[in-house]
């Protein structure tokens, strides 16, 4: 499943959420050049990249930076070699 079909699901499937789960995305710059950030951050999801508002500023993440969606220590969706 992709990453933004399953973000979907999460956020608009009446017996599913977005708390709890954790998104880890390529982010140039930050240790290891990954960044994780809480599922609930999201504020706009839009055809091929998300938006998440992180000490006040508005950042928009494409889909295709998402590494692994994990809910608790289970891994939903993790990104091939």
């Amino acid at each position: 499943m992709r990453a933004k079909k399953l973000l979907d699901e999460l956020r608009w499937h009446p017996s599913k959420s977005l708390e709890g789960v954790e998104i880890t995305y390529v982010h140039r710059g930050a240790p290891g050049d990954v960044m994780r950030i809480g599922a609930e951050k999201i504020i706009k999801m839009e055809k091929s990249f998300f938006i998440i508002m992180r000490n006040g500023i508005k950042t928009r993440i494409p889909y295709h930076r998402i590494c692994e969606i994990k809910k608790g220590n289970k891994i939903l969706f993790k990104r091939g070699p």
